[in-house]
């Protein structure tokens, strides 16, 4: 008989590895372990926001050379080639030829460029430096943002893990009571309701674990999402080791933390761009002098070339094509003053619009600075409130354990009845739940924090 089990596993194992070189086995996605640093890193060059913003700053390069190509002439060549048939001009005799298929070309060259229009052309060529950078500081800004929602997506993926943490080590607590409960029933020393309600409670927990594990998964893929990462299986997530404390000797002034913002920064630019566009439309109100050149020649099929003979008359021999196109060939230069007189008061009124723009530019430069002074100071205020409510939690955390150890205690020796241990169970649960929010809210207003000072 072991003979024939030996014979018939020997069989399975040769059909399963066959099994396996038809077939193999599907591989199984490898988990990444993401830091912070490391989520913010692959966020900068993943995230679709901000390769959106980038892609904007590429068009505004754009922008910049072709302010640039301006300064150069405009120029353009062509040529045509036409035949015509019927009654068709001789230009050497200037008849009409009748009942003939005549051939026609004719070559140009042109240049033309402005030589001046009120210095409009350079102050467009600054104005595209201007917002160029100030398409570099939007994306500084961006990156600022995209830093900080993924602090807080992390943060959230965190809590997430150690409140399925919490859940489980309360179900293991649960679990064990109810075997002592089933244990003390069996003895007499408790009720059946006694251990109705431990497990009533015991399933209480156990969703709370899946609840848990259902809002890690959200956490982890709303991350994900974020940071550019498709497979939300396969990310997990570094613990932090922060400082917990507060340093407030450490931060600058709130004055100097706002002159560094890249926000502000960028209502900076928006008035130089705003005084730009002011000096740009005045520039339309100057007068406008430009210089164009060009060459051109021609040849045409009906033309004959007039020749003297020895007797002293003329005779008519056909023009060759290059021929004609070497004596054919002229040149002109010339130059343009156009002095705007009246255009329907559209200019001076354009005029007016843009200094009106330069006056709501210049209050939303002020606008953005006491916003930031106020984000600055919020971010200061809630990051020592969210510290204070960590430390209130912290210890009401503690005191709820302490309590539910001396619970626990008498509620094995049967000095407490379930009712007081089931009390001690919420309590423990809604105190340990209080301490992680706070925990996280507090971290989370910690790295804002550091992301201004």
């Amino acid at each position: 008989m072991s003979r024939f089990w030996a014979d018939a596993m020997f069989r399975s194992i040769i059909a399963f590895a066959m099994l396996l070189v038809v077939r193999p086995l599907p591989s199984v996605a490898e988990t990444r372990v993401w830091t912070l640093e490391a989520c913010i890193e692959y966020a900068y060059e993943h995230n679709i926001e901000l390769r959106r913003q980038r892609l904007a700053y590429e068009g505004k390069e754009v922008s910049l050379s072709e302010a640039k190509w301006k300064f150069l002439p405009d120029i353009s060549a062509g040529t045509d080639y036409s035949l015509s048939a019927g009654r068709v001009l001789d230009e050497t005799t200037y008849d009409f030829v009748e009942n003939e298929v005549v051939g026609g070309s004719s070559l140009y060259v042109s240049a033309g460029m402005e030589i001046f229009q009120g210095l409009r052309k350079h102050r467009e060529l600054q104005r595209a430096k201007i917002d160029l950078k100030a398409s570099a500081n939007d994306l500084q800004v961006s990156r600022y943002e995209l830093e900080e929602e993924v602090i807080s997506a992390f943060l959230e993926v965190l809590c997430a893990k150690e409140s399925i943490i919490e859940a489980i080590r309360i179900e293991e607590q649960l679990r064990v009571q109810e075997e002592k409960t089933n244990y003390k029933v069996d003895l007499g020393r408790s009720t059946e309701l006694d251990l109705l309600q431990i497990k009533a409670q015991l399933y209480d927990a156990a969703n709370d674990v899946h609840e848990a594990e259902a809002e890690y998964d959200i956490a982890r893929l709303q991350l994900c999402r974020l940071i550019g990462v498709d497979d939300y299986n396969s990310l997990e997530v570094s613990e932090l080791e922060p400082d917990m404390s507060l340093n407030p000797e450490s931060r600058r002034p709130v004055s100097e933390i706002v002159d560094t913002r890249p926000e502000i920064k960028s209502a900076e630019l928006a008035v130089e761009l705003a005084r730009k566009d002011l000096q740009i439309v005045k520039s339309s109100l100057s007068p406008v002098i430009s210089l164009s050149a060009g060459y051109g020649t021609s040849y045409s099929g009906a033309r004959k070339m007039v020749l003297p003979d020895s007797e002293g008359s003329i005779r008519y021999e056909p023009y060759p094509f290059f021929r004609q196109y070497a004596d054919n060939a002229s040149s002109y230069v010339s130059a343009t003053l156009s002095i705007p007189i009246f255009s329907g008061s559209s200019t001076r009124l354009a005029v007016k619009q843009q200094r009106i723009a330069l006056k709501d530019a210049e209050l939303a430069l002020d606008a953005a600075r006491r916003d930031m002074e106020n984000e600055v100071i919020q971010a200061e205020i809630n990051a020592e409130a969210a510290y204070r409510q960590y430390l209130g939690a912290q210890e009401q955390s503690d005191y709820a354990e302490a309590v539910m150890k001396n619970i626990s205690e008498q509620y094995e020796a049967g000095t407490v009845d379930v009712i007081a241990y089931s009390t001690a169970v919420t309590e423990l649960i809604r105190a340990r739940s209080q301490f992680l929010t706070a925990k996280y809210q507090y971290l989370l207003k910690l790295e804002i924090l550091q992301l201004y000072v």
